[in-house]
């Protein structure tokens, strides 16, 4: 019995784990007077561009390598429409030091992109099926 309890309390921990959102190594910069919002990834020191959108839509001009806002706390891919949450750095994360005082923000993935190069994100004026 006390197996089937252990299995049990196993396979509860790897479903939980499967919801949780995936932290990736990469820091949102809001802008300010002088600089354009941007994204840091912390592993490579690259740097992308955070494109503006209007009510939450896709920008019709998003490069590959981009984020477009989708609200005030949620980033989404420009390459594969990924969601990402934005959540406050706290003291445990490996950067917080170094971003602490410029309000940075972590990203945290919550939405997979499934669109890849052939297959873009649906815009507002394309029609299922036609290839723009």
């Amino acid at each position: 019995m006390r197996r089937v309890w252990l299995t049990a309390f196993a396979m509860l921990i790897g479903v939980a784990d499967s919801f949780a959102e995936e932290v990736v190594k990469a820091v949102f910069l809001p802008g300010t007077a002088g600089e354009p919002a941007k994204v840091v990834f912390t592993d490579t020191k690259m740097v992308a561009a955070v494109v503006d959108a209007i009510n939450g839509q896709p920008p019709t001009d998003c490069p590959d390598g981009s984020f477009w806002t989708k609200g005030p706390n949620s980033l989404v891919s420009c390459k594969d429409g990924a969601t990402f949450k934005l959540s406050p750095l706290v003291p445990s994360d490996k950067y917080y030091d170094l971003f602490a005082g410029r309000d940075a923000l972590k990203l945290l993935k919550v939405k997979g992109g499934t669109e890849t190069d052939e297959n873009p994100p649906m815009r507002s004026e394309q029609k299922k099926g036609v290839k723009p």
